[in-house]
């Protein structure tokens, strides 16, 4: 990147890569769901040395676009952790909204559709990261603060257009959680909630009563979106 960046930086107007963190598990070293986990954590690191090595060679902020992002560019499949399967999808929940927390440009899932383990769909099956995008179709379109203080339990926030706020919140551990909630100005009592795990995919669970102490329960290795407010 910075060889190209030092012979081209002056033509380019939006910087994209491929990410695949895993290529080509063996059976001595196969991608499981414990390092899918830790891996979630080197997307923030990975974007921020990517911007800061475009500044430095270009003088400029160049947009930055992931054109393709999986866990594994191979054709894996039936693996514990091997891009058609449920966890991958709870993986790439949260490398979405990482990414998206990181202001990049574009996003584009490798692929719809294939026989292998990559698409979102096979001719046999829908794959569980189709959806992750169903998840996010719910999400607000303007960016809100959020961070967590639970450890791989993260949370992503946007305003819909009728004034609604969207919480994206991703359980990666293994275990059931029951998180505590603060939203600034806000103390609500009921939110429409969308869930995708072991038994739900992307289910519209309808209007919810929020726990008596404020907190959220959260199945083990799950996706949950909650709206609340709105006009």
């Amino acid at each position: 990147m910075g060889d190209f960046l030092r012979a081209n930086g002056d033509l380019v107007d939006i910087v994209s890569v491929h990410r695949y963190p895993f290529f080509a598990p063996t059976d001595k070293n196969p991608v499981t769901v414990e390092r899918l986990r830790q891996e979630t954590l080197e997307w923030d690191t990975t974007v921020t040395y990517l911007r800061s090595l475009i500044h430095q060679i270009t003088g400029r902020d160049i947009p930055i676009a992931f054109t393709e992002v999986n866990s594994d560019p191979s054709s894996v499949v039936s693996g514990a952790a091997s891009p058609d399967s449920f966890y991958n999808a709870i993986w790439y929940a949260d490398v979405l909204g990482r990414l998206i927390e990181q202001n990049v440009f574009m996003v584009n899932q490798w692929a719809i559709a294939d026989t292998g383990g990559l698409g979102l769909l096979s001719t046999l099956a829908i794959r569980p990261t189709y959806y992750v995008f169903q998840m996010y179709h719910q999400f607000g379109s303007e960016r809100v603060y959020s961070a967590s203080g639970v450890s791989f339990v993260t949370v992503y926030a946007a305003k819909r257009k009728d004034g609604s706020l969207t919480l994206m919140v991703i359980n990666l551990t293994d275990n059931e959680q029951h998180v505590p909630l603060q939203i600034q100005g806000m103390q609500p009592t009921q939110a429409d909630v969308w869930r995708f795990d072991a038994t739900h995919n992307a289910v519209d669970l309808g209007q919810q009563v929020m726990a008596a102490d404020g907190g959220l329960d959260l199945p083990a290795q799950s996706i949950t979106l909650y709206a609340v407010g709105g006009k």
